[in-house]
């Protein structure tokens, strides 16, 4: 009998969702999972070894060390062979506690484990962002998080950045013109 997949943690969705390397290839694209790009971030991008980079997943070392090869894998393969990486499986991250490095700007979720400190710089200045999700806000007049209104601000939790939210979209989907990063309602960031 096959074992259950465990849900893997995945920190930050990717920016881009798909390389190209602007060749006539009439090759198929390959397709990396968020897993995989998750994997690649924290153990080639940010250089974490492999213990800390399992922990930031939340899986066994093993099975981040077979993640990571399947991502390495396709990435030889694109490479090689000149074919196109489309990242599939972009999951709307909900219901995690997400940290956010005002230092270095990595951003991580873990369940397991409370972080007083950055696993990539080592700095203090970690904030504690709160995603939306329906267990902690039924609707903005009842019970929840205690908000009796919704965030009357968008503001970008680097810079300070502040403009006015536009009801019906999500502040997150708006990006600081200063810095880049993804805005926060107000009120949604826990120093």
């Amino acid at each position: 009998m096959v074992r259950p997949k465990i849900k893997r943690t995945i920190g930050k969705n990717p920016e881009q969702i798909c390389f190209n390397q602007n060749t006539e290839n009439k090759l198929s694209p390959l397709e990396m999972v968020t897993e995989e790009y998750e994997a690649i971030r924290l153990k080639d991008y940010h250089n974490f070894n492999q213990k800390q980079s399992a922990e930031l997943m939340e899986v066994s070392q093993p099975t981040f060390h077979r993640i990571l090869n399947s991502a390495r894998k396709k990435i030889a393969k694109s490479l090689i062979e000149g074919r196109k990486i489309n990242i599939i499986g972009v999951t709307n991250i909900k219901n995690q506690i997400t940290y956010y490095c005002k230092t270095c700007g990595f951003q991580w979720s873990n369940q397991q484990k409370k972080y007083t400190k950055c696993p990539d710089c080592n700095s203090s200045e970690i904030v504690l962002l709160e995603n939306d999700s329906i267990e902690k806000r039924k609707s903005y007049g009842g019970k929840g998080r205690g908000i009796g209104k919704p965030p009357s601000a968008c503001v970008c939790p680097k810079c300070g950045y502040e403009a006015p939210k536009i009801m019906g979209k999500p502040c997150r989907n708006t990006k600081c013109p200063e810095c880049g990063t993804p805005l926060h309602g107000s009120g949604r960031c826990v120093d």
